[in-house]
């Protein structure tokens, strides 16, 4: 969970926050552990969903949101989590009780566990898994069709084969590092095909109107109730095929204000909070009841440049404002030692031994802007959001605004107060230089690659373009983890190293504020949690 800090309310208004939050549980918080005790959980977010289908992403906490109520044919394993990020080949069983692949790793044979039964009381079976990735694929802007099948390599056509109503093959075109993976992300989970069917219509055939605001998975947690972007609550699916959950309920609130979020957790009025405010950290972890969740993650905060522009689509200029910014005293006075400077291409968890770029060397920066063709400086602008990277971000600008004028380059601030404009600028390539976050949602550099700057994917929002990175990260994506897959990531990491096409500034940790007797929270590469794994003692 990201990390911010934003303006606090008064104490009235966080006063009625946590009547509503502990209202929406049935309980408020009269013991003195204030949530504690609560066999219900209670969650505050920045956002809560505006809709639940799973092929719309709606954002991150669309995602977090359906860990509770959708299951997947495997899951990540959270032993492995706690200290370090969970990889890729970080998997255990969840509806698939087997699998087994073939000498090529193009395709596996997957047998489903017998008796499951999604909330409705239909069993999993083999057309279920077809059906869910049918639906997917309908709609190719989605997050599946457009980037998780083809970076692992899934075949589209066909990418599940029936051989029984417990039997599957999975079909790739091409051995991937990320194709089991993509299989615990949430959003990849099983529907209950005999229950959506029976809402798809002619003029709606994935049933695309009745998921918005309904639940059909084999998942812990089934839903109860659904105020769009205000908030969700769900119960205990009675037929969840594995352990009963602790919780019986989990109460997902919208708190938008993170000083109100961390006010409720240092009360006891919730359980677990993300974005925990960067200054309220320290006041968090000293608290009587509650403490700062910080685990491993890919998560990077970034100076992104459109590559159109005449002065920052040349390396040199790049290369110059990297040199140009001190991110140690970016580290010490923003993120109060929460993250640490990023000097690698990509984030330094997703692969050893990269390239080294961007230490501070104003003198550099100075020599690298007159090779370029500039050197009395040049003027650009810098736009960003206070939902990316944090409501921080005008500090964090005005900071990397002094460093750039002390090497001529004049950089003008601009706020952009709607983060559906901000968004809509970002994809557009309308903005010269802007304050940005990128966190692939599978650990590993060949799908990071793509993501961020294969010049198809629709996640590559600068517009850089290379042919011969192009070439690196579909060869990497094309063969299994190893030697000879490394070699190749190597070759793509100098590419990028060479042109900077993104300024990254620091690495930040996972960071979530959970009460101290919340027991079971790791974090997933997704940014969210396993709600069945989570308890009280």
């Amino acid at each position: 969970m990201r990390s911010g800090t934003v303006r606090s309310l008064g104490v009235a208004a966080i006063s009625v926050i946590a009547v509503a939050v502990a209202g929406c549980s049935g309980g408020g918080s009269s013991s003195p552990s204030g949530a504690s005790g609560s066999d219900t959980l209670r969650v505050a977010w920045t956002t809560t969903p505006t809709q639940l289908d799973p092929n719309v992403f709606t954002g991150l906490n669309w995602v977090m949101t359906s860990d509770a109520y959708m299951a997947t044919l495997l899951e990540y394993d959270t032993s492995k989590g706690g200290d370090k990020i969970i990889g890729v080949k970080d998997l255990k069983l969840s509806l698939a009780e087997s699998y087994e692949a073939n000498a090529a790793g193009t395709e596996y044979t997957f047998k489903l566990r017998k008796g499951v039964k999604s909330q409705y009381g239909n069993e999993l079976k083999a057309d279920d898994v077809i059906y869910s990735f049918q639906r997917m694929l309908s709609t190719p802007t989605s997050l599946q069709a457009g980037v998780l099948l083809p970076t692992a390599n899934v075949n589209k056509e066909k990418p599940w084969e029936k051989v029984d109503d417990y039997t599957l093959k999975y079909r790739l075109n091409k051995p991937s590092a990320v194709s089991l993976s993509i299989l615990a992300y949430p959003i990849l989970g099983i529907l209950d095909s005999t229950e959506v069917k029976k809402h798809a219509t002619t003029d709606d055939p994935w049933a695309a109107k009745w998921l918005k605001d309904h639940t059909a998975g084999f998942g812990p947690y089934q839903l109860k109730s659904f105020n769009p972007g205000q908030e969700v609550r769900l119960e205990q699916n009675p037929n969840y095929f594995d352990t009963k959950p602790y919780f019986k309920e989990i109460v997902l609130k919208a708190v938008p204000e993170g000083s109100s979020r961390a006010q409720l957790l240092m009360s006891g009025d919730v359980d677990m909070i993300s974005e925990p405010p960067i200054d309220q950290l320290k006041k968090i972890d000293a608290s009587s009841r509650a403490k700062v969740s910080k685990q491993p993650d890919s998560n990077r905060h970034n100076l992104s440049v459109n590559m159109a522009d005449p002065a920052l689509g040349k390396p040199e200029v790049r290369h110059a404002i990297s040199h140009a910014i001190n991110r140690d005293a970016i580290v010490s006075s923003i993120y109060q030692g929460y993250a640490k400077p990023a000097y690698t291409p990509m984030s330094s968890v997703l692969f050893d031994n990269q390239p080294e770029l961007g230490k501070y060397d104003p003198e550099l920066a100075k020599q690298e802007l007159a090779a370029a063709g500039y050197p009395n400086g040049l003027d650009i602008e810098l736009s960003f959001s206070t939902e990316r990277p944090g409501p921080y971000a005008e500090n964090l600008g005005r900071l990397i605004q002094a460093d750039l004028a002390k090497v001529g380059v004049k950089a003008s601030l601009k706020a952009v107060p709607s983060v559906a404009d901000f968004e809509g600028a970002v994809s557009a390539k309308k903005l010269q230089s802007y304050l940005y976050t990128e966190r692939p949602s599978q650990p590993d550099i060949g799908f990071a690659l793509y993501l961020y700057l294969f010049k198809g994917s629709s996640l590559n929002k600068s517009g850089y373009s290379n042919p011969e990175l192009d070439r690196l990260t579909q060869q990497a994506l094309g063969l299994a983890p190893g030697a000879e897959r490394d070699a190749v990531v190597g070759q793509a990491l100098k590419v990028v190293a060479e042109g900077e096409p993104i300024i990254s500034l620091v690495e930040v940790p996972d960071l979530a504020g959970v009460a101290k007797d919340l027991k079971g929270f790791v974090a997933l590469p997704t940014g969210g949690a396993m709600f069945q794994e989570l308890s009280r003692g």
